[in-house]
């Protein structure tokens, strides 16, 4: 079985789960109400602090989502089918963590978009300067949700309990994948963008790796 009939049947499974519509709808809601209520973000840019909380609802939901599901599939034997048939272990992985990656990134793009558009006919800031703000904050939370994503996978691999899992994943994936991008948000000398693409591509590869290892390993 290849890697693109995995990610296409995990795909049509991650869009049609409640988790997946609520993202859809709930990270674009948050953008505007973000905008809108135009709270005291100390500085930060509102384009920035949308993001690092889309990152967290996102990266919340997905780090669930994928170690709830492994640990699922897991105990119900559904990876010893895989045994009889020409399967390669890492692509199971791989097609999980890019067909929610997809998802996520389909539902930040849309939310951003929303904030950009509010923010280009409510502030009157110029565009380009709103546009690099927005693809800053894009960048930064498609990283942050990659390595809580792939650390929702790694919990997956570890555990056998669901609820462990949930819990592993809401406080302590979601909030180490917050905690790296901190030094780009609050120092002004950093680059956002680079910085969330220089820590966000390298932990998200190193951790997929390290799972990778021990899913190969792993006696079912």
């Amino acid at each position: 079985m290849s890697f693109a009939i995995l990610f296409w049947d995990e795909l049509r499974g991650f869009v049609k789960s409640k988790i997946m519509l609520a993202l859809w709808i709930g990270m674009p809601l948050l953008a505007i109400l973000m905008h809108f209520i135009q709270p005291d973000t100390e500085g930060l840019p509102i384009s920035v602090l949308t993001g690092m909380l889309i990152s967290a609802m996102g990266g919340a939901l997905a780090a669930v989502l994928l170690s709830t599901s492994i640990v699922n599939e897991s105990n119900a034997k559904v990876y010893d089918l895989y045994l009889i048939r020409p399967v390669k272990r890492h692509n199971i992985l791989l097609a999980k963590y890019f067909a929610v990656i997809l998802n996520l990134c389909i539902a930040t793009i849309l939310s951003l978009a929303i904030g950009l558009l509010i923010d280009r006919f409510t502030i009157g800031l110029p565009t380009e300067q709103i546009f690099m703000a927005t693809l800053d904050s894009l960048v930064m939370s498609i990283a942050a949700m990659s390595i809580a994503s792939a650390i929702g996978i790694l919990i997956g691999i570890l555990v056998k309990s669901v609820g462990l899992a949930a819990i592993l994943s809401l406080y302590l994936g979601q909030q180490l994948s917050l905690i790296v991008m901190l030094p780009g948000v609050y120092f002004e000398n950093i680059n956002l963008m680079l910085f969330s693409a220089a820590v966000g591509i390298p932990l998200t590869i190193i951790i997929i790796l390290v799972e990778i290892f021990i899913f190969s390993k792993k006696q079912f």
